[in-house]
């Protein structure tokens, strides 16, 4: 062989080398990229488990296809909390769970539950009348139609009228009752130790977390609030979480300025809780039916 030819192959040899490398750098990026986007994931999302013994049931599948839809639709981490709880195994899924956001409705589910929980203990009947006073006029609504102020409204009505039609007059009146909107906050801590930083404030405030602690009650006791969750059912079916999955499931939502919210739960193969709190205008009725969606294809 002579020394042209030997530079031609040595030249070919260098240039096949550098392809090579350049390949094995980009590879190598690539998959770094790939380890950064499921760490991505790892932070927005967390995992709990009341019993270690169940931690075998975790699947990440479920944050990874949330999160997923997320980044697909370029939705606003930030305005969004979401806890979900695997009610068998107790494994709670959840992005920005302690995070305050505005409860706007959704504070009248532990509100029903409070007076569920009197008439079960024999302190009141579904016949107990309350005082419809001025004060306790908010705006116009099924109460303020059917009775006039310095009625008396029987207490069936209110919680009826409190959850199907989320009338704003009847929460007023029945957190009133019970001394006032402080009050009432301290009385439902029995169904959550989830304390936010202004949860005892006159903010409408509340967490995720506080609110998977009682939709979680709810569904343990739920002997003990079979016309609560009636309710729950009837009110805007097929709306909010239940849009996409049309499972007539018991929600309460709630809405205020750009909070759209809802918490429930639904019966499957493994039944779960849902609590969506959201700061997105009406896009967060998309969502919450999304990722509710999600969930359900998960542990239907």
């Amino acid at each position: 062989m002579d020394k042209k030819n030997k530079i031609i192959i040595i030249s070919l040899l260098s240039a096949l080398l550098i392809v090579l490398c350049v390949f094995a750098v980009e590879m190598k990026n690539t998959e770094k990229k790939a380890y950064q986007g499921i760490s991505e994931i790892g932070e927005d999302q967390n995992t709990e488990v009341e019993n270690q013994d169940n931690s075998q049931f975790i699947d990440m599948s479920l944050a990874k296809d949330i999160e997923a839809y997320f980044q697909e639709n370029g939705i606003d981490h930030e305005k969004v909390a979401y806890c979900i709880t695997d009610l068998e195994h107790n494994i709670k899924y959840s992005m920005n769970e302690k995070d305050e956001f505005i409860a706007a409705s959704i504070y009248k589910l532990p509100l029903a539950m409070l007076y569920y929980d009197k008439v079960n203990e024999g302190e009141y009947t579904l016949d107990s009348t309350f005082t419809y006073s001025g004060y306790m006029h908010e705006d116009a609504g099924v109460i303020s139609s059917d009775y006039g102020i310095g009625s008396q409204v029987p207490l069936s009505d209110l919680l009826n009228d409190l959850i199907i039609y989320s009338d704003n007059d009847a929460g007023h009146i029945l957190y009133e009752n019970l001394g006032g909107w402080k009050e009432y906050k301290e009385a439902m801590t029995k169904y959550t130790d989830s304390i936010s930083e202004n949860y005892y404030t006159m903010d409408n405030v509340t967490t995720a977390n506080t609110m998977n602690d009682v939709v979680a009650y709810l569904y343990d006791h739920k002997e003990d609030y079979k016309g609560l969750i009636k309710n729950m059912e009837e009110a805007e079916p097929g709306e909010y979480l239940d849009r996409d999955t049309q499972l007539s499931m018991p929600q309460k939502y709630g809405m205020y300025d750009s909070a759209l919210n809802s918490v429930g739960f639904v019966e499957c193969n493994t039944s779960y809780s849902i609590v969506v709190l959201t700061s997105l205008g009406d896009k967060g009725a998309d969502v919450m039916a999304n990722i509710n969606r999600i969930a359900y294809e998960h542990f239907k």
